[in-house]
């Protein structure tokens, strides 16, 4: 589909290619991959869940605290479910029984981080730049990056730790 393309690194400047964490995401290249596999997954499930949690609590009057439960308990299901079968296709040799809960509660300590974030930046960052709505979403920005790290290592280090980290070929040359 893309055999004509050029290679990935052509982007990159030429000071970042000198740097250390370029040599580590080269020599790891499969991991690279998956960790965007992995953020395209959370973005997913951050649209369900912020989707399902207006749908519940603004269009069926559903009390707040239990339109949250839901709508994270969903999105954390569905982001199981894609981190299992396209991030993590080795990992279908643990049972689902043993490996959902462990992801389930690393995501949910991931939304008490969430929670912590928001607590302790919003107002000050509101404050900053005078103005609670845009305070609202770059808090709920940079949480949500903190979150992301958090989730990937400890799904990887953790729930899916029977995988085998990859490691570039010598001979692919393509980032």
């Amino acid at each position: 589909m893309f055999k004509n393309r050029p290679p990935i690194s052509t982007f990159v400047p030429e000071p970042v290619k000198g740097t250390r964490l370029y040599r580590i995401a080269r020599t790891n290249k499969p991991e690279v991959k998956r960790f965007v596999k992995f953020a395209i997954v959370g973005a997913m499930g951050l649209v369900v869940d912020y989707a399902l949690l207006n749908v519940l609590a603004h269009g069926l009057h559903v009390y707040e605290p239990i339109a949250v439960g839901i709508a994270f308990v969903t999105a954390a299901t569905h982001n199981y479910v894609w981190n299992r079968f396209w991030v993590y296709p080795e990992s279908r040799t643990v049972k689902k029984r043993k490996q959902m809960p462990v992801f389930l509660t690393v995501n949910a300590i991931g939304l008490g981080i969430n929670e912590l974030v928001l607590f302790l930046c919003y107002a000050p960052i509101s404050a900053l730049i005078s103005s609670s709505v845009i305070g609202l979403n770059l808090t709920k920005a940079i949480s949500a990056v903190i979150v992301m790290i958090w989730n990937y290592a400890v799904n990887r280090l953790v729930t899916f730790r029977n995988v085998k980290w990859a490691r570039a070929t010598p001979q692919g040359s393509g980032m």
